[in-house]
């Protein structure tokens, strides 16, 4: 919930920039951005213990804290021709104190559980587990994630992607 507030005064700030710019009315735009930053600054300054960010408008929390399900895309053969899909495979659970927890789907408790610390920027997301592994994950969209699926024990598959679940 707090995520989806701070994502939507962000974006009227944003939306709100462009206007002032064309002449648009100034008092309502400043307004309207000054509310957005202060609740982005408010949000930043509960965080910065857990996340560190390439530009000081990034807000790691915002971005990153929740659940990413992580899924391979499979592919196979049918009567009917090539078949496709995704094969969900795991969870990780950012928190907003700084930790982690890496835990397996049900049909894959063979796979990486791990806990740790994070840190995030802008185009990546760090997982430092207490297992001495570090995980890198690279940020695809808004919502979307992707690694090297070995490093969560998957074997026969280059990429994981991990799409954000809330």
């Amino acid at each position: 919930m707090k995520k989806q507030v701070l994502v939507a005064g962000l974006l009227a700030a944003t939306l709100c920039m462009p206007l002032a710019a064309c002449g648009g009315s100034s008092t309502s735009s400043t307004g309207s951005s000054s509310s957005s930053t202060t609740s982005s600054t408010s949000t930043t300054s509960s965080g910065s213990s857990s996340s560190s960010s390439s530009s000081k408008d990034f807000d790691a929390n915002s971005f990153y804290v929740g659940q990413w399900r992580g899924s391979v895309e499979i592919t196979g053969q049918t009567v009917y021709g090539t078949a496709g899909g995704t094969e969900q495979m795991l969870d990780v659970n950012i928190k907003d104190d700084g930790t982690c927890e890496v835990k397996p789907l049900e049909a894959h408790v063979d796979l990486l559980t791990d806990t740790g610390t994070w840190e995030g920027t802008e185009t990546e997301l760090t997982l430092n587990l207490s297992s001495g592994k570090t995980i890198t994950l690279e940020v695809a969209d808004k919502s979307s994630l992707k690694g090297n699926a070995a490093d969560f024990g998957i074997a026969d598959f280059d990429t994981i992607n991990f799409d954000f679940y809330g």
